[in-house]
């Protein structure tokens, strides 16, 4: 048995082996980059079979003791690794003959060699190894002396997982002078994580020096944050795995940051993977105003390394653009411009108190801009350079197109400058559009605001129009500058009828484009646009308005005629007509058609007179015709809808209110639908008096 001594020794060195076996299984899941180093713990068992001292071997009992190995791989081709290992055991001196020996013997030694392995499969390793050092002994009754030593061994590594290896080895050792014998290892070897600051120690092993980079369109720039503006293709030309590799991408002077494109979890030695490049870039890339060459940078992380590599980058000016997707013309729509707003919002406020109440306000507004912008004084010019029409024959050629606040600059722009501009002022004005191609040309759209129902109930003709989904567009032809409203319309129109009859036209919605090409303005710069003169925007609204509404009015006028036609009564087919001439605004028209069908006893036309004296601020002569209406139509809900309206203009609440009461009682929804009558009259009725009668319930 051992002494007391070699006991404690032994206790410590199988503690401090389990102690550092468990550290290593529980650094494992924390720290999942590798680097080259490796360390093992086990316990050791040494059989002495030959002895330097005597020439029995009978001196020497089996030691028991403990071994830490420090492991490098080196980065070459053939798996070689260096070693450097500490040893420590304890073993009973036997008796020599009769002759009895007290003591134990204490060995501690420090060994370097070389490692090499072979993979026999994913869970089991190969591997042999030699080593050679210094051994020193000391006996509990003696002095110890130091001793050359080596050892040749082979293994077998069971691989739990990439971090951690259960490893049993056997191999002869024999310590000069003293004894040699055959050592039998069960232990655990740790693969080391990377840690902070050692980075420097690593030998990058990652190859990225095929890119594919695209050019640059400034008016893209957002779009690069989440689509591709090339890619890299990354190698792992090392012998280990690479985890966790994050793909960065900057251009500094037009980024803030660089951007994180990708990150791979694991690429093994000899794989291969190509990852996207992306780019988040700033305002200051809309400065640029010739095409340019500019340096990026992609950057590698993993295990604490970090690989750079330069790349080339053509940036094209903030104008330019190709017509591979007529869809990118969306982009250079802005809505938001300082420019457009201010004039979008000064052509609506000069036409504001002329708007007729009967044309659809979708296409009041398109007569408003249309002459706005005539009056602010746009031309249209053909580009010098590449204009629409020969950039669409080949689709890849760099073209360019303007920003809104430069064409307003300019005061000039070919089909598709126009276009962007017009589409700006009616976005600011909330109507939605569109871009409409044919063969060689770019025009816009405008959303009217009704279904297709809608317009043939009015008397549109759809022809005249685009029909797209359940909307009706008014196609507008923005380069001619000098024609007013109607005949821009008409043009547009002509246009998208006979390219679509020959299949050559493409309609675009610019709220569809946008989930695409997202709107890019110019940053703001503290210039404002020239307003147009108001009068001069003011006559030519009121002079195309006036053309716009008689045409509708016309035809709606027609559509009742083909109605009397067919057996419709003199009366009804003379309040019709009042109706619509009032609902147009014509009130001396509509006055007389009401007059003529009160004659022929329409109770009716009683009302509608009613709701003509109202919109002439006369709520005296509205009260009295809705009362002499009511004693024909006594339990009417939508004939004391306006009674009370005027009962609460006259100050008269109390019969306001009971009317609105007896509205309730016949139809609910109604009551709902008009309570703001009362809520908006105080004692006086001074507030009920300035309610807007666009309300008003016509028979």
């Amino acid at each position: 048995m051992l002494a007391n001594g070699g006991v404690l020794k032994l206790r410590i060195i199988i503690l401090v082996l389990i102690l550092t076996a468990a550290g290593l299984v529980s650094a494992q899941s924390s720290h999942p980059s590798e680097s080259p180093w490796s360390l093992t713990a086990s316990p050791v068992c040494f059989l002495p079979a030959v002895s330097g001292m005597l020439e029995t071997n009978e001196l020497f009992a089996p030691s028991w003791g403990g071994t830490i190995t420090a492991e490098y791989d080196l980065d070459i081709d053939f798996p070689l690794a260096l070693r450097l290992s500490g040893h420590y055991s304890v073993a009973e001196l036997l008796p020599v003959g009769d002759v009895p020996v007290d003591g134990t013997l204490s060995e501690m030694s420090l060994l370097v060699g070389a490692a090499a392995g072979m993979e026999l499969s994913p869970f089991f390793t190969f591997r042999g190894f030699l080593d050679a050092g210094i051994v020193y002994g000391s006996l509990v009754a003696g002095s110890g002396l130091p001793y050359a030593a080596a050892q040749a061994g082979v293994g077998l590594d069971f691989n739990f997982n990439e971090s951690l290896t259960a490893r049993l080895e056997t191999s002869a050792m024999y310590k000069f002078g003293l004894a040699g014998g055959l050592g039998t290892s069960l232990g655990v070897n740790y693969r080391l994580p990377v840690l902070s600051g050692s980075a420097g120690l690593m030998t990058p092993f990652l190859d990225f020096s095929l890119m594919n980079i695209s050019s640059v369109f400034p008016v893209l720039r957002s779009q690069y944050d989440d689509q591709a503006l090339g890619s890299v293709t990354i190698a792992n030309n090392g012998k280990r795995a690479a985890d966790d590799i994050r793909v960065s991408f900057i251009v500094k002077q037009y980024m803030d940051a660089p951007k994180v494109c990708f990150t791979i979890d694991r690429l093994e030695p000899g794989q291969s993977v190509q990852v996207p490049l992306f780019a988040l870039f700033n305002d200051s890339i809309l400065g640029i105003t010739e095409a340019t060459k500019v340096s990026g940078q992609v950057a590698v992380e993993y295990a604490g390394i970090e690989q750079t590599r330069a790349v080339t980058v053509l940036v094209y000016d903030r104008n330019a653009l190709t017509w591979a997707d007529d869809r990118m013309a969306a982009a250079f729509v802005s809505s938001k411009d300082p420019w457009v707003l201010d004039l979008t919002g000064n052509i609506m406020a000069s036409v504001m108190d002329t708007r007729n109440p009967g044309l659809p306000g979708n296409m009041q507004t398109a007569v408003a801009i249309h002459e706005g912008l005539k009056a602010y004084g746009v031309s249209y010019m053909k580009s010098p350079g590449r204009p629409f029409a020969s950039a669409v024959v080949d689709k890849a050629a760099v073209d360019s197109l303007k920003y809104p606040r430069q064409t307003l600059g300019f005061r000039a722009g070919d089909c598709a400058d126009l276009s962007v501009l017009y589409a700006s002022c009616f976005e600011a004005a909330g109507i939605e559009t569109a871009f409409v191609t044919v063969p060689g040309h770019i025009f816009m759209a405008a959303d009217i605001g009704i279904t297709p129902g809608q317009a043939s109930a009015r008397g549109m003709k759809l022809e005249e129009f685009i029909v797209y989904g359940d909307k009706v567009w008014l196609p507008l032809e923005t380069t001619m500058r000098s024609a007013g409203f109607g005949d821009a319309w008409r043009k547009g129109a002509s246009q998208w009828r006979n390219a679509s009859a020959a299949d050559q036209s493409a309609f675009y919605p610019i709220h569809e484009a946008w989930t695409l090409f997202p709107p890019v303005g110019l940053p703001a710069d503290g210039s404002a646009v020239t307003l147009p003169d108001s009068v001069v925007v003011l006559q030519g609204f009121k002079l195309e308005l006036a053309k716009a509404v008689d045409a509708e009015l016309a035809a709606r006028l027609a559509m009742l005629g083909q109605s009397q036609q067919k057996g419709q009564s003199s009366d009804k087919d003379s309040n019709d007509r009042g109706v619509l001439y009032a609902k147009y605004g014509f009130y001396n028209d509509a006055r007389r058609y009401f007059l003529k069908a009160a004659q022929e006893g329409s109770v009716s036309a009683l009302v509608n007179l009613g709701n003509i004296a109202m919109f002439e601020s006369d709520a005296d002569s509205a009260y009295k015709y809705y009362q002499q209406a009511a004693k024909q139509l006594p339990r009417n809900a939508r004939l004391k809808v306006n009674f009370a309206k005027a009962a609460a203009s006259l100050g008269k609440m109390d019969e306001a209110a009971a009317a609105l009461a007896e509205v309730r009682t016949l139809d609910p929804a109604l009551a709902d639908q008009y309570s703001m009558i009362a809520a908006a009259s105080d004692s006086s009725g001074s507030r009920a008096a300035e309610m807007d009668n666009g309300s008003l319930l016509w028979f």
